[in-house]
């Protein structure tokens, strides 16, 4: 079983566990999409005469999700081995380009900076100096320009570091990455960041389609893993705003789950359902579906 497998059949036995309890009967998952052909949807879900057709996708575009592997490929668990370092250093990133382009920046520039004594970087900042003459840049100014040109937003050296930190993580940089930290935190932003999601071309929509073209459900389900991207600001609005007051404007969706995994045996999340509107789970991980 592949890793993709696994990861739908994780969300299709959450369905079936939390909608065990919501409708008081035994719900069961059954994979319908065999690869015999194109646009077949993952699984029904069924149950006491219920018949759900459930796709499973993961709440970003197909570039964003191999970006995200070429990261962590480049820079396992977010942290870069840089020769030349010697502080341990935190580096907070846009998100988007690619992660040869930043580590290979990040190598370059950190050790100087550090020669220098530059153990703080605002990387935006050197574009208020760029008009200046040379004799007037600051200090650091080429390697915060190159780092500023590849995303990195700002980069500190960590100030008085014990002596285990820098025996465990000295020479080294931990990259975070902020998919759309620049979206304030309000209640409804995961209902908007799905409404946007659903429709556009490039992300759901078709998605959204295979589902719609299913004829024998009683009703239609997406599921959409958000340990990616836009999910850490939907994330970060759960946990500080609550659930969403707002309704999913999906016609012929009949409920939208938002899951993640916590820890390894773990699935949770939250869940739109129509006409029940928003709540949460969490259920132990099962990644065994019945074809």
């Amino acid at each position: 079983m592949t890793s993709k497998e696994s990861r739908e059949n994780a969300a299709a036995n959450a369905v079936v566990t939390y909608l065990d309890v919501v409708f008081g009967v035994v719900m069961t998952a059954r994979r319908w999409d065999d690869g015999s052909k194109d646009r077949m949807h993952d699984f029904y879900v069924e149950g006491d005469g219920r018949k759900i057709a459930l796709e499973v996708t993961t709440i970003a575009d197909g570039q964003r999700v191999g970006r995200d592997v070429r990261w962590s490929r480049e820079a396992p668990d977010g942290w870069v081995k840089i020769d030349g370092l010697t502080g341990c250093w935190i580096v907070h990133h846009e998100g988007y380009a690619e992660a040869v382009d930043v580590v290979r920046a990040i190598r370059t520039n950190l050790p100087r900076l550090e020669a220098l004594g530059v153990l703080h970087v605002d990387a935006r900042s050197w574009q208020q100096h760029m008009f200046g003459p040379d004799i007037l840049h600051p200090l650091g100014y080429e390697q915060t320009r190159a780092l500023g040109l590849v995303g990195v937003l700002w980069a500190n050296c960590v100030a008085d570091a014990s002596e285990a930190l820098l025996n465990d993580c000295g020479g080294e940089a931990q990259v975070l990455r902020g998919f759309g930290i620049n979206r304030p935190v309000d209640r409804n932003l995961p209902a908007t960041v799905i409404d946007e999601q659903l429709r556009r071309p490039n992300l759901h929509r078709s998605d959204v389609e295979k589902l719609l073209a299913v004829e024998d459900a009683t009703a239609r389900h997406l599921w959409m893993w958000v340990e990616l991207s836009e999910g850490l600001a939907m994330i970060r609005s759960f946990e500080t705003e609550g659930l969403p007051e707002a309704e999913l404007d999906a016609d012929g969706i009949d409920g939208v789950w938002l899951g993640r995994c916590p820890a390894p045996d773990l699935v949770a999340g939250q869940v739109w359902l129509r006409g029940q509107g928003w709540s949460v789970f969490s259920v132990a991980r099962d990644e065994v579906v019945a074809s």
